[in-house]
């Protein structure tokens, strides 16, 4: 009787732990705690929680959901009370603001160096034509315009034409060449403007001309 009173309460205790890390907000997370023993350390794009949302693949919609980002594993890490969860698939686009910056990260794109339809790419310009970008390290400091000097590891693409192709500040034909089509108006634009490309919002601001003389003249 003594051995099968404390099999009643291991099992007790088992569904107890059981139901604390259950996930209230429908996500349908794996319960997470990194191990002293893995080989990929969690690197988190923003060091604080923020309450942002989700999106999910089937298009269900998550919001007010405390976040962080794991740029290591590419997994998105929320918490419920005193528990942490990790996505690891299935998630079509997150947001999270931080109160200086909104971060809108989004998958599906094709592959390209190494990167799958599964990876996330932050939107920092979301038109037909799209800039996207990849961070390594996490943002010591925040600024909505954010240059270069301040994220000398993070990696530009521009989406177009069902393609990814990497793309270079410091290399203005790294991207001119694809906007090819209209190239002396994107030169006359660039002169006009000023632009100077020391930052990402200079080049969203190319591709937005772009865009724009592009749906003038009926895409053509």
């Amino acid at each position: 009787m003594k051995h099968l009173r404390l099999f009643f309460a291991f099992c007790f205790g088992c569904f107890g732990f059981s139901a604390l890390a259950q996930d209230s907000t429908g996500l349908k997370g794996e319960p997470y705690h990194e191990s002293p023993t893995d080989t990929k350390k969690a690197t988190y794009l923003l060091k604080d929680w923020y309450s942002g949302s989700i999106r999910m693949s089937d298009n269900q919609f998550y919001d007010g959901i405390q976040l962080r980002y794991d740029l290591n594993r590419d997994e998105i890490e929320y918490r419920k009370d005193s528990t942490l969860f990790r996505i690891s698939k299935g998630v079509k686009e997150f947001t999270i603001p931080s109160g200086i910056d909104l971060y809108i990260f989004r998958s599906g794109f094709p592959s390209v160096e190494g990167l799958t339809s599964n990876s996330f790419y932050r939107i920092m310009y979301d038109g037909k034509t799209k800039l996207l970008k990849r961070y390594k390290s996490q943002i010591q400091q925040e600024k909505a315009a954010a240059t270069r000097t301040m994220e000398p590891d993070a990696k530009l693409y521009i989406y177009k034409d069902d393609t990814v192709t990497p793309v270079k500040l410091s290399d203005p034909n790294s991207f001119l060449k694809l906007l090819s089509d209209e190239r002396n108006k994107m030169q006359y634009v660039i002169k006009e403007e000023g632009l100077e490309f020391g930052g990402d919002d200079d080049l969203a601001k190319l591709l937005e001309e772009y865009d724009s003389y592009k749906a003038g003249r009926g895409g053509n």
